[in-house]
């Protein structure tokens, strides 16, 4: 039996300006068990990277975490100190972020960089040490000839390279969470399918959880365990990546897999079929359930009432009215399950 290492308990992080408060995450609850991969799915704005960020105890003013509860190892990280919590960022928890041809600092060296993070979380480690640590970390990447490459600059790697630094950083002090925030945005379709693998091989050869933040759910099909599906700064479902992607039970979920390109056979012409709309103004969020404006089902008790959250199964659950037992029949969603919030 897997032990939970992270669980996120009904946060909820807003950005307050001169116009109002923008409520970026509105009750976000979630586990991940250790050496489970996570994957958090969502069209920008559903509120995944400040998901993200309020683990990393990064949100910054105007933002704050108004409430709620994150448990990484049994403490919760809300009511740490920033002291504190910069003892854990790198050491327990790293993450690497959305775009790898700015994230690291063009007039230093590789070898520059990394080192600085190593020797910083740990400060018993000599440069020379710390060099040797680096040269392995960018060999497990898959970095050639890292003994030469780590002395070049960022210019002179590609961006998918860039993006194995930015993997090989964030690992090199051992962290026990792994967050990956967009890690194949700005990158092409090869090299995405590149550092996808390069994921994939590390949840089995490094002793750490991820967090895989992404729009799309081609990029979590086969390297996560679970699925959390946001929107409107909600979990609007979650469950087994078999749950997610053969029974689906939220229409945004079904909208979400519908917009993506599938192969076919020879010849087979398929229509993509987009979701209509805009997503909803955080500054003003819908009274009921987020997705209402947009979805095709949409019933007055999804416009004036939050959502509770159905348990399907032991393993899924999800945040739609067409799953009680009194709503009419909409396709194959399950009828009559117990709700759980």
């Amino acid at each position: 039996m897997k032990k939970p290492l992270l669980e996120v308990n009904n946060i909820k992080t807003s950005f307050f300006s001169h116009l109002g408060e923008i409520q970026a995450v509105r009750g976000s609850s979630f586990i991940l068990n250790e050496g489970d991969v996570l994957g958090i799915v969502g069209e920008s704005g559903s509120g995944k990277s400040v998901t993200a960020l309020s683990i990393m105890g990064l949100i910054d003013n105007p933002g704050r975490i108004k409430e709620g509860e994150i448990l990484f190892g049994g403490e919760d990280l809300v009511k740490k100190s920033q002291t504190e919590l910069s003892e854990i960022r790198g050491n327990e928890i790293s993450m690497i972020f959305q775009d790898p041809m700015t994230s690291l600092n063009p007039v230093y060296t590789i070898e520059n960089q990394m080192v600085e993070v190593i020797r910083r979380h740990n400060k018993d480690m000599n440069k020379r040490e710390a060099i040797a640590k680096a040269v392995e970390m960018l060999t497990l990447v898959g970095i050639p000839e890292p003994e030469k490459r780590i002395k070049s600059y960022p210019h002179e790697f590609s961006g998918g390279m860039r993006q194995r630094v930015m993997i090989a950083t964030a690992l090199s002090c051992g962290p026990r969470l792994l967050i990956a925030d967009e890690p194949t945005t700005a990158l092409d379709v090869t090299i995405q399918a590149q550092i996808l693998d390069l994921m994939n091989d590390l949840k089995q050869r490094v002793n750490a959880s991820i967090i895989l933040i992404t729009h799309d759910l081609g990029v979590i099909a086969e390297i996560c365990d679970q699925i959390i599906v946001m929107y409107g700064g909600t979990v609007m479902e979650k469950g087994t990546a078999k749950d997610i992607f053969y029974s689906p039970q939220n229409p945004y979920t079904v909208g979400l897999y519908q917009s993506v390109p599938k192969a076919g056979k020879t010849g087979e012409k398929q229509r993509l079929i987009p979701i209509e709309g805009s997503p909803p103004d955080l500054m003003h969020p819908p009274k009921g359930c987020p997705f209402s404006p947009r979805c095709p089902h949409a019933m007055k008790v999804c416009l004036e009432k939050p959502v509770p959250m159905f348990k399907l199964s032991e393993t899924h659950s999800s945040a739609c009215w067409l799953l009680h037992k009194d709503a009419p029949a909409v396709g194959k969603y399950t009828k009559g399950v117990e709700s759980v919030g």
